[in-house]
């Protein structure tokens, strides 16, 4: 059985889950689908910040944002300039995942 998509993203994570949901929202009419190698979607989702799911840093300064990553710093300047933590909280809270910033950022 042959099925065609648009879009086929590689790996069921939080990246792949997010990329096809928005890929989904700037064209509902695309077919899309999600290949994860392990049985498991999200898996390191559902673990992540002592299991609740710790999406990112209460830091809202690409250039501050940048040295909590030790590799990659000068290539995640620009996306961090388009798209920040606190554009991530908006969307999940647009998309009803409510957010919550712990004493430690």
């Amino acid at each position: 059985m042959q099925q065609d998509f648009d879009l086929i993203v590689i790996g069921g994570g939080a990246a792949g889950f997010f990329t096809a949901i928005r890929c989904a929202e700037k064209n509902p009419a695309m077919r899309i689908a999600i290949l994860e190698k392990s049985d498991k979607v999200l898996s390191k989702v559902r673990i992540s910040g002592g299991g609740r799911c710790n999406v990112t840093h209460a830091c809202f300064d690409p250039t501050e944002m940048v040295t909590h990553y030790p590799r990659g710093q000068k290539e995640l300047l620009g996306p961090f300039h388009t798209f920040l933590g606190g554009d991530m909280m908006g969307w999940l809270e647009d998309h009803g995942v409510p957010t919550k910033i712990e004493a430690d950022g």
